[in-house]
């Protein structure tokens, strides 16, 4: 019997790769949702209007082989006699179940800075399905709000917010936006747009308090009141080790997991935002469902390794896109250029190597700023050098492409600033 604790991305990709492993795997999954599977990352897009709630929850595909226990809480691990302890939120039941492997799959949660104030009516954080539904009640009776984090999920409520005709107020703590993903050049291009949205961006600055008598009514930022009808707070998230905490290794607030995904505790894995790998920790989508995958083959018998990521991510203020992979930072060899192609779109990328001219990372921001990213993901994967960029085959026509891609001006650019002289085309 495997038991998974978590239906979120992880939970998913470790029960669907535990049954391609081993079709006669018995499957327990435990979750304390109502409801089954669903995308966080929607939420903004519900919020504007762009996506109807409903298609952001997806049903789970049963199997005779797979048990779902929703609005169930897993409340105790006995690792000693490999079973779970858990608790029936509808009418309170306790039972038990022995797992032969567990898999343990928390997510993550919205972290809430200490400020004063932050539990006053109309103010919100974005995470789950409820998230979003309270979120649409009142911002329709709301006329202005002030956004707390210049992350992905901070920008795309302020645009969808923006685009429900709320007056939009961003607040950063640091001196830009994404200033995890972003360097200062391209994050002022990203401000720029902002701009152009209507959206008022105040980087460096400290909300203080959240004011008003019960519900919202403004907020104090570096000292100065400005008047707020609700506030969104989004300032990252947390990891979640619950019932976990006391019985594994833990790093920082993390569970440490081997490149198998195995904990410290034998035939128990996690995996998802919870974890933190030989490589790190980083709390996307796209690595959670790798790791879920890891931890669901190892888990039915099968042997996958955790290779690592690249860390490529994208956020989008409509189809301005903000993309990201790898390091950030002035690296020894740093190529940047800037596009417009025909369609009148425009992209700026940037690109980092090492001395040697091995890629490490890059950034882009404009038109179609996560295909690059991709790409550059792709062959970093790979373990590849500035000149594969440079001379790589893409598909061309002036309809939709550019000869001269801005990938290949980078890519040049950053082998110029290395003097590389030996070239493999």
């Amino acid at each position: 019997m495997l038991v998974i604790i978590g239906l979120g991305t992880a939970g998913i990709y470790a029960a669907k790769w535990a049954t391609r492993t081993n079709r006669n795997e018995e499957i327990t999954i435990i979750e304390k949702r109502g409801y089954e599977t669903y995308s966080p990352c929607s939420i903004p897009l519900v919020v504007e209007g762009a996506v109807d709630i409903k298609h952001i929850i997806h049903p789970f595909p049963k199997t005779k082989m797979i048990n779902v226990l929703l609005n169930h809480e897993a409340t105790e691990i006995d690792s000693q006699n490999k079973r779970v302890i858990y608790k029936n939120l509808e009418n309170g039941e306790v039972n038990e179940i022995e797992y032969d492997k567990l898999i343990f799959a928390g997510g993550a949660k919205p972290f809430v800075p200490p400020i004063k104030g932050a539990d006053k009516k109309g103010v919100f954080t974005v995470r789950v399905v409820e998230d979003a539904e309270n979120i649409l009640i009142y911002a329709n009776q709301s006329r202005s709000a002030l956004i707390i984090g210049a992350g992905a999920i901070g920008i795309e409520m302020a645009y969808a917010l923006k685009k429900r005709g709320l007056e939009v107020t961003v607040a950063e703590m640091l001196e830009h936006p994404f200033p995890k993903s972003l360097d200062r050049d391209m994050a002022k291009i990203v401000e720029e747009h902002l701009k152009e949205e209507g959206i008022k961006c105040m980087c460096s600055a400290r909300v203080e308090e959240i004011t008003g008598k019960e519900k919202v009514d403004g907020a104090i930022i570096n000292g100065e009141h400005f008047d707020f009808d609700m506030v969104i707070v989004s300032a990252g998230v947390k990891p979640t080790t619950g019932i976990l905490q006391d019985k594994v290794k833990t790093d920082k607030g993390f569970i440490v997991v081997d490149e198998k995904m195995q904990t410290s505790v034998k035939d128990i894995f996690a995996a998802g935002d919870c974890v933190i790998t030989p490589y790190g920790t980083v709390q996307l989508a796209t690595v959670a469902a790798r790791q879920g995958a890891v931890a669901g083959i190892n888990a039915a018998g099968g042997d996958a390794i955790y290779t690592g990521h690249t860390a490529a991510f994208v956020s989008a203020i409509g189809e301005f896109e903000i993309a990201s992979v790898g390091t950030k930072g002035a690296i020894s060899g740093r190529g940047r250029a800037t596009i417009t192609p025909y369609s009148r779109h425009s992209i700026t990328l940037k690109i980092f190597a090492d001395t040697s001219g091995k890629i490490t990372g890059a950034q882009a921001v404009g038109y179609r700023a996560a295909h690059k990213i991709d790409v550059v993901s792709a062959i970093m994967r790979k373990g590849g050098y500035l000149w594969d960029l440079a001379f790589m085959e893409h598909a061309y026509c002036p309809a939709c492409s550019q000869l001269y891609d801005a990938l290949k001006i980078a890519a040049e650019n950053a082998m110029r600033r290395l003097k590389i002289e030996k070239y493999e085309i």
